[in-house]
């Protein structure tokens, strides 16, 4: 034992080893090797799952900091310190929140929050054109469905998702074909493969015995 622990507090407290002979290191939960270096020895910091060189800093000393994967820089902030969210890819400010801090939410383009909602966080829907609500599904969430009039269930369908279909009127399967998505082609009686031609398109003419190439 050193000098400096003889007769004060720190003796008294079994700290006599000589890297713990320091002040701010005189306190029971501290006296212990892994404990006693300077940057350890603060009250918040004082325990066991804290007193690792990588956790030693006042950020990172609260309890739900205080362990192996949150233990760095980036993650020793309060909204992040939480399993979920200490991963790599999620430790940021803007992925740190509760609906976000999971694998598939956690990269650069998904981290917002209209983007962290389960059926959203995909790579094929983290683009500002999908971040509607309505686009987040998975028929919805690839870039050709991804604008506002296309994200309507009967229109996410891959024939579909495509500006000239995406209109109420043509959001039908037997309408989802280039041919047929045209103002003029929208009746439902007109979204037939004969049918779907410019000159077969008009009322009058959109009937089966109408729709052979002659009678158009």
């Amino acid at each position: 034992m050193v000098n400096s622990c003889c007769g004060s507090v720190c003796s008294e407290q079994g700290c006599g080893q000589e890297s713990c002979c320091q002040p701010s290191c005189c306190q029971p939960s501290c006296c212990q090797p892994s404990c006693c270096v300077s940057s350890c020895c603060r009250p918040q910091c004082c325990r066991p799952t804290c007193c690792v060189s990588s956790c030693c800093r006042p950020q990172c000393c609260q309890p739900q900091c205080c362990q192996p994967t949150c233990c760095r820089p980036a993650c020793c902030i309060s909204s992040c310190c939480r399993p979920s969210c200490c991963i790599s890819s999620c430790c940021r400010p803007q992925c740190c929140q509760p609906t976000c801090c999971r694998p598939s939410c956690c990269i650069s383009s998904c981290c917002r929050p209209q983007c962290c909602q389960p059926s959203c966080c995909r790579t094929s829907c983290c683009q500002p054109s999908c971040f509607e609500t309505t686009c987040c599904r998975t028929t919805c969430c690839r870039p050709s469905c991804c604008v506002s009039s296309c994200c309507r269930p009967q229109c996410c369908q891959p024939s579909c998702c495509r500006p000239s279909c995406c209109i109420s009127s043509c959001c039908r399967p037997q309408c989802c074909q280039p041919s047929c998505c045209q103002p003029s082609c929208f009746e439902t009686t007109c979204c037939r493969t004969t049918c779907c031609r410019p000159s077969c398109c008009v009322s009058s003419c959109c009937r089966p015995g109408c729709s052979s190439t002659s009678c158009c």
